[in-house]
Formats: C-alpha cells, structure tokens, sequence
C-alpha cells in the first residue's frame, strides 16, 4: 500500500523543523542597562554589532542611560536583567541593605581614566598634593571617576574635604575646563587626550596603562563589567552563561584585531564623527580591555581598598568581596 504524497511531506518537514538549531528560533528577548557608547562599554557594543547575542538565541534590547548609578539603579528595579557596572556598585548595594548584584563577567582591567589639570597651573602644580583648595571634575558625584580621585587625593596627603568636586561628565569636561568651571580632574578618553594634545591641559596621572595603574593600587583594577542579580543566575544560569559568552566572544575580537578592524565594523553611533581618534582612542587603551573575561581576586581587590581610603565604604565594612562576583559562567574554551 503506498504513502500519500502529503504524508511524506509532512514526516520531512517535521525532520527539518526538529533539525534546526536552537538559534534558528524566535531569539528570546535580554533587557541590559548601558552607560552609553563609551569606551569602557565597547564590548557590549561589539557584541551588538556582530551579532553575538543572537548567535547565542539571544535578542538584545539595550537602554541606554548615564552611566554609574543609574545603570545599576536599573538593575535594582528589576527594569533589566543585566548592565554596564563596575563591582563598586554592588558593595555600595550591599552596605543599603541590597546584597544581591554580582559580576559575572570583567570588560576593563584598568580604570581607564586621567587626572589632569589645567594648564595655567602649570607652574604651581607639580603634583596630586598641590590640588589642594581646587574645583576638580568627575563624570558624576559617587561614580568611579570620583572614587579614584578620592584615593589619589588620599594617598598624596589631601583630604577629599579639601577639594571642590563638581559633576563634569564625560564628553562636557573639556568645555568645563575651558571655561574655568573646574580646574581640573578626571577625565575619560579621548577627551583627556584631547585636552594634553592641545595644550589646554597636563597629566597628574595616568591609568589607562597596566604599569601606571600597578605602581598606584599595587595591581589589576577591575573597573566595568556585566552584573546581574543573584535571582537571575539562580533562575537562569543558562541565560546568564549566554550573555557572558557573547561579551567574551567581543573582548576576543578586540585582542585579536586592530584597532582600525574594529571601528570599520561598528556603527557611527558608537565610532562618531571622526573615526581617525576613535582609532588612536583604542590604541591608547589596548591594555585596557580584559583579554578573557574574567574576574580576578587582587583586581576586586584594588576596587574595594581605593573605596575604603577614599571613604565611599567604612573602613571596617564587613563584606565578604568574593560573594559579589562569580567567573562560573566564564569559560575560556567555549570561544
């Protein structure tokens, strides 16, 4: 007895259906809280750019906001699974009672940033002790920029007390000191860069180099990475070792290209007008990104000490720093 013809159809077609793989399927939808196209977030942004999400049956839905507390505030809420942090976030979390954010994936090595002053302090400034009694700039108040001046203030005998500081973002710090609306501070790259090259600015110190940022906080500082809560790697480990592999699949691709391979693939949101200083940017800070992924003890470390000396933490704050932060989902042969 013979097959009708539409039965067959219907066994291959099933066969093909099953066959598929699991990323063939509608994506499913990950809600993560970016600081913006900085870069410090640049993973993330090459991970979005290349796919790597999807690649792992993942749909990015990316919102883009200040970055520092409001990205972690977003992660608080329950308003993303995942976001743009460094771990300081999840210590500052825990001492308000909130103990739940954990990194589960490092993107910056360094702190990536420069303290600089203004160049009409030139003579009267030699060092971090001089700044004492001026108006120094950080992205915003509590935020990294301001925790690591505070411990270079520290460590070179000047009380934070004794400095103004002022909110001067990223990309609006030059302006604020061409404007004499601060004398200085830390600033992000390329704009620190920027200030140096034409003259309106000099270096006090320099962390966008391993060497410079070992000699400082004696190693690693394991700035930026991926936090999540605890609820999530406890409901969907699955889902959170998907997000670790697309970031780590991008911080390969940015130690095994150029840095001009790398900005010819990204989207002029996140390169900008002129790609030539996007270009150097990302010479400049190829120390910067972690080759791996993943998070080392003496980098938490690092982190944990400059909050206490420069007082965004008690001295005697009892948290236990490896509770905050996992490399269960960070596997090196899975690239």
């Amino acid at each position: 007895m013979s097959t009708p013809f539409s039965v067959i159809l219907s066994l291959i077609l099933a066969i093909v259906f099953f066959s598929l793989p699991a990323a063939a399927a509608d994506p499913r939808p990950v809600r993560i809280a970016s600081g913006g196209h900085i870069v410090h977030f640049l993973p993330l942004d090459i991970a979005v750019a290349h796919g790597f999400f999807e690649e792992q049956g993942l749909e990015p839905h990316v919102t883009y906001v200040r970055p520092g507390t409001p990205t972690a505030q977003a992660l608080l809420a329950g308003q993303v699974d995942f976001s743009t942090n460094g771990i300081e976030h999840a210590f500052k979390a825990a001492i308000q009672g909130k103990d739940n954010l954990r990194m589960v994936v490092l993107m910056n090595r360094l702190p990536g940033m420069v303290l600089v002053a203004d160049s009409k302090y030139r003579g009267t400034v030699q060092g971090i002790a001089d700044l004492k009694g001026l108006t120094l700039g950080v992205t915003s108040k509590g935020a990294a920029t301001h925790m690591v001046l505070n411990y270079l203030l520290t460590k070179n005998g000047v009380s934070p007390n004794e400095v103004t500081v002022m909110k001067a973002g990223a990309s609006t710090f030059p302006p604020a000191l061409q404007n004499a609306q601060i004398d200085g501070g830390m600033a992000l790259e390329p704009f620190a860069s920027l200030l140096v090259e034409n003259g309106h600015a000099f270096v006090l110190a320099d962390l966008t180099s391993l060497e410079n940022t070992e000699k400082v906080f004696g190693g690693p500082y394991n700035l930026a990475g991926i936090l999540t809560r605890q609820a999530v790697i406890d409901r969907d480990p699955v889902l959170v070792g998907k997000v670790v592999l697309a970031i780590q699949k991008a911080l390969r691709r940015i130690a095994t290209h150029s840095p001009e391979e790398i900005a010819d693939t990204l989207p002029a949101v996140v390169v900008g007008t002129d790609k030539a200083r996007y270009v150097k940017t990302l010479k400049k800070l190829r120390e910067f990104y972690s080759l791996t992924g993943r998070i080392t003890p003496a980098g938490v470390d690092s982190v944990f000490r400059s909050m206490q000396v420069s007082g965004a933490l008690p001295v005697e704050t009892p948290i236990e720093k490896s509770r905050f932060y996992t490399n269960r989902f960070v596997v090196p042969e899975r690239l």
